[in-house]
């Protein structure tokens, strides 16, 4: 089941009143005894101290301590004669264990660790390494891998698919639609909700409904309701102002006091049709910019290392005018220093990057907008880029990109990684460019707003070069990839289902 609603509507609160962390104000959780109960937070940082290989066993604490137990009624009935009343009790414990140890899959951790870790993306040499050395991106694989191990009978996940890339998301999609427990996910990843629900809750205005289905049935569900409910309010809206000028008309008219009166208590008796809060459809134009030649990029001969480390080498490739290209590949193969290298950020150990004439190049990051600081409001900031024609539609877009209300005021240097993140993407937008370059630009954004940059990017007349780990994103926008394995590129041209069936084929 997927748990969606809304920026701020309670979605994580819920599961950790779920996973018992937190008290609700009032109700309670009721769940049959003996549940096991697996949460996996957005931060899933694990303590230093232990191998990852060490923290992935502990998922299986509970089977150890069986085993240990199962061992001590062995040395016992070692003991015992066969007779005795406690050789009998004993032995109905021990095949109690054995079954249990069975059914949990106790005997084949280490077949199912090894699995978990290399599906989750971690390397065979990764699990001497202390869990203390790896990202905070690689830390909560680490809390998703042992969460999963422990095999709960409810999995509660909060953004299981931040810091995975593609390979790790499929795996991910297969393991949890094949899942003998329960799921429920908060995710913004469309693709990854209709491929592992069968079921939607929504929290809205404070309420939770279930929609039967995956979230593209729910969205459209969802849409059909919203438009019933709009006609209605509609027609209920034009009945009211009907009542109300026959009540002006006679208020003073004798003869009618009456006919005026009902009207009144039926105005005042009559259930309003609440119109929910609908974010509006955020549409933009670009800047015009000048348009770029026809070729627009040329890499040549591109090599790069780290610490004597190859990352890449021999990466070859042009790229036309109004082509979106994406970068894929395992984490660690290099896209997004090849990002940086189109983009003039970095440059290559060997090889060089040709622009075509005329090209304009913006350029996003996450690590840009981290480091980003400005004593500038949120408005402010916009206000500085936008064009005169889209300053009347400025808190639309910021809507879209999540900054309502008072969020607007708030000064940059204030803001979260995650809310510089999203401003930089606007701003981007809004400034005059015939290429991007865009690392990562769906990351903290949820479907609605991902929505508005896909529908923008698919307008825009120029040229994208991008990477991301939302597959209903890339499919939405890629005309070509560029895959990075093994230190070299393959370039496919043609779009993301036309790549997986030719490597599908291959393999």
């Amino acid at each position: 089941m997927a748990l969606v609603g809304p920026n701020g509507s309670g979605k994580t609160t819920l599961l950790r009143i779920m996973a018992g962390l937190a008290a609700p104000d009032s109700g309670a959780v009721v769940r049959e005894r003996d549940t096991g109960i697996g949460y996996v937070p957005q931060t899933g940082v694990v303590p230093a101290g232990r191998t990852l290989r060490e923290e992935a066993e502990t998922a299986f604490a509970a089977g150890r301590a069986l085993a240990d137990e199962s061992r001590g009624i062995e040395e016992r009935l070692s003991t015992l004669g066969d007779g005795s009343r406690e050789t009998a009790g004993l032995l109905v414990r021990h095949v109690e264990i054995a079954e249990r140890l069975e059914a949990s899959g106790y005997h084949r951790r280490d077949e199912q660790v090894e699995r978990v870790l290399a599906g989750l993306g971690f390397a065979r040499d990764d699990g001497c390494r202390d869990c203390g050395d790896f990202s905070a991106g690689w830390q909560m694989r680490i809390a998703l891998a042992r969460t999963i191990l422990e095999s709960p009978d409810i999995l509660l996940l909060d953004e299981p698919t931040n810091y995975l890339d593609l390979e790790a998301r499929t795996w991910l999609e297969e393991f949890l639609h094949g899942y003998p427990g329960g799921v429920l996910a908060v995710s913004h990843d469309r693709y990854f909700l209709d491929i592992t629900v069968t079921r939607v809750a929504e929290i809205w205005m404070s309420r939770v409904s279930v929609f039967a289905g995956t979230y593209t049935h729910y969205e459209e569900v969802r849409s059909r309701e919203l438009a019933a409910i709009m006609e209605r309010y509609r027609l209920q809206q034009e009945e009211i102002a009907r009542v109300e000028a026959f009540i002006r008309r006679f208020r003073y008219n004798a003869s009618k006091a009456r006919l005026v009166q009902s009207r009144v208590n039926w105005l005042e008796r009559l259930p309003r049709i609440e119109v929910p809060p609908v974010m509006k459809r955020v549409r933009f134009s670009f800047p015009a910019a000048p348009q770029s030649g026809r070729l627009v990029l040329a890499a040549d001969s591109l090599a790069k290392s780290y610490a004597g480390r190859p990352v890449f080498a021999e990466v070859g490739f042009e790229l036309g005018r109004g082509e979106r290209l994406v970068v894929v590949g395992a984490n660690g193969a290099g896209k997004s220093t090849l990002l940086r290298i189109l983009a003039g950020r970095e440059p290559p150990d060997a090889g060089a990057v040709v622009r075509g004439t005329g090209v304009a190049l913006a350029w996003y990051s996450q690590e840009q907008a981290d480091a980003w600081a400005s004593d500038r409001t949120v408005i402010e900031e916009v206000e500085a880029v936008a064009p005169t024609v889209l300053v009347p539609e400025l808190r639309n877009l910021l809507g879209a990109f999540l900054f309502r209300g008072d969020d607007i005021l708030k000064p940059v240097s204030v803001l979260s990684g995650g809310e510089k993140s999203r401003l930089s993407m606007l701003l981007l937008l809004l400034r005059p460019a015939n290429l991007l370059v865009l690392d990562e630009p769906t990351n903290h954004l949820d479907i609605a707003s991902k929505d508005v940059l896909l529908g923008a990017l698919r307008e825009f007349p120029g040229t994208v070069v991008f990477v991301s780990h939302d597959r209903a994103f890339i499919e939405g926008l890629a005309t070509a990839v560029l895959e990075l394995r093994g230190g070299r590129a393959r370039w496919f041209p043609g779009g993301y289902e036309y790549y997986l069936r030719k490597t599908g084929a291959e393999a």
